[in-house]
Formats: C-alpha cells, sequence, structure tokens
C-alpha cells in the first residue's frame, strides 16, 4: 500500500485549498464525498474520459462538464479491504474508535477534487505531466499533490496523458471554448 501512504495529503491539500476565500478569481473547486454513484464510478457516456496513473492509484476523470481526481477504483477498493469496520471485534472503548477512525479514512480517502470545464483555459501534454492553465486565478490542490515523491500528474503515461488532452479540448469546441 505504498502508493496509497501520501493520499491522504492529496485530501488535505485540495480540502484546504477549497476552505480558503478571498476575493480573488480562484477556479471553482470542489470536494465531493462518497455517494452512491461517485464520479469514480459513473459509467462514461459519449465523449467521457477517465485514466488512471501508471501505479493505478489515482485516476483523472472528464465527464459532462466536470473535471476530478482522486483514488481509482482499485485503490478504493482495496481501502476499503484494509479498513473494514466489519473485521473490528469487541464492542469495548477501543473497537469504537477503531471503528470510528476506519470509517473516516474510508470516507475521506473517497472524496474527490472536481472543477468545471469552463475553469480551464487550456489542458496540455508537455511531454512528462499534464498542465493545466486556468481561466481564472487557480487554488492549489489539483496540480501540486505529490505521490510517493512524483507529481500526481506526471503519473499519467503518455498514450493516455494526451488521449485525456484531446477529449477535453474536443469537449471545450462543443461547449464554444477554445
Amino acid at each position: 500500500m505504498r502508493h496509497l501512504q501520501c493520499i491522504p495529503l492529496f485530501v488535505l491539500v485540495a480540502s484546504s485549498a477549497c476552505r480558503h476565500q478571498d476575493a480573488d478569481n480562484k477556479v471553482p473547486m470542489h470536494m465531493s464525498r462518497p455517494s452512491a454513484t461517485s464520479s469514480a464510478d459513473v459509467p462514461l457516456a459519449a465523449g467521457d474520459i477517465r485514466i488512471t496513473s501508471a501505479d493505478g492509484g489515482v485516476d483523472l476523470a472528464l465527464i459532462g462538464d466536470s473535471i476530478s481526481g482522486g483514488l481509482s477504483q482499485t485503490a478504493l477498493a482495496k481501502v476499503r479491504r484494509e479498513t473494514d469496520t466489519n473485521a473490528v471485534h469487541g464492542n469495548d472503548f477501543g473497537a469504537s474508535i477503531e471503528k470510528l477512525v476506519k470509517g473516516t479514512v474510508q470516507s475521506a480517502l473517497a472524496t474527490r477534487v472536481s472543477f468545471p470545464l469552463s475553469a480551464v483555459r487550456e489542458v496540455r501534454y508537455d511531454g512528462n505531466r499534464l498542465v493545466f492553465d486556468w481561466a481564472g486565478r487557480a487554488q492549489p490542490g489539483f496540480g501540486h499533490v505529490n505521490v510517493d515523491n512524483k507529481d500526481v500528474l506526471e503519473s499519467f503515461n503518455s498514450d493516455d496523458a494526451q488521449r485525456f488532452v484531446i477529449t477535453v479540448r474536443a469537449r471545450q469546441r462543443e461547449r464554444g471554448r477554445q
């Protein structure tokens, strides 16, 4: 589970970015808690895309008019197995605390960071990483996350990253932006 150890940082950085408010023209980022149909497991419609990092730990998706990122379904399944509250035995105070902590971890790690497609002026692949140019002043959190000492936007293989760029640009053209 080594690649998952830094994921709480993803959640914390993104969470703090979303809570900070001032008068600047920032990109409207949102945190979404897990639901019956979170964007990590929603079936893709025509023109949507979901790419998963080379190690399978995180994904990046364009679904409708929203781009989101978070733990992949594979990583979430592993976290759920390792934090299964049904595996906690006992009714004492320690067992109650363990259930509370494990439930909180599951919920936090299933959180996704998302922002509207309209907040992206351009996305490109520079041969090493995905680069987002924002229509407003970008909030930290989405592009400033490291997993195993590697920028998360560098963690996608070249073919997937380029397909993501092409798909985002096509969606922007459909919506009358470019």
